[in-house]
């Protein structure tokens, strides 16, 4: 296996070029250059027993980490910063068992968005409250759509 590496801007370091990082590079590249996301919003390989609203004994046992989480300020009337979108990153071909996982995830952080992604698509979710069922897009929208959409509470 070759050691190649790649520049992590999030973690600021060079990190093992897998195929999953490298889906995960190009994502945030795009999330950062394209969609603005701000880079200091945004955490990779997150464990998510450090985030500040998760508390829950039933989860605290697994250990769990997110590819990506993408944060905001004022979405959540209890925390200054919260989980507005959760990424999970896959070098292989998306499927049902994905996408239960990153929902499984999703049940113990409550982001309001979640996505999968491998090196030919996204798909972005988000539970629909007024039809109590998850809709989703096949693209990942801007940093503000995603922001906006939760402050009119458009999802």
């Amino acid at each position: 296996m070759s050691n190649s590496r790649i520049y992590d801007p999030i973690r600021k370091t060079y990190v093992l070029a897998l195929p999953e990082e490298k889906v995960r590079q190009k994502l945030i590249h795009n999330m950062i250059n394209e969609l603005g996301f701000p880079k200091s919003l945004i955490a990779v390989e997150k464990d998510l027993l450090s985030l500040e609203h998760i508390k829950q004994k039933e989860f605290a046992s697994k250990k769990r980490r997110a590819d990506i989480i993408c944060f905001a300020k004022d979405i959540d009337e209890n925390y200054s910063i919260y989980p507005l979108l959760m990424i999970e990153c896959k070098a292989f071909k998306l499927n049902s068992k994905t996408i239960d996982q990153v929902l499984g995830y999703n049940h113990y952080i409550k982001a309001f968005f979640v996505a999968i992604a491998n090196e030919y698509e996204i798909i972005t979710y988000w539970y629909n409250i007024k039809e109590k069922k998850y809709k989703s897009v096949n693209f990942l929208p801007s940093f503000n759509e995603l922001r906006q959409m939760v402050i009119y509470a458009k999802y």
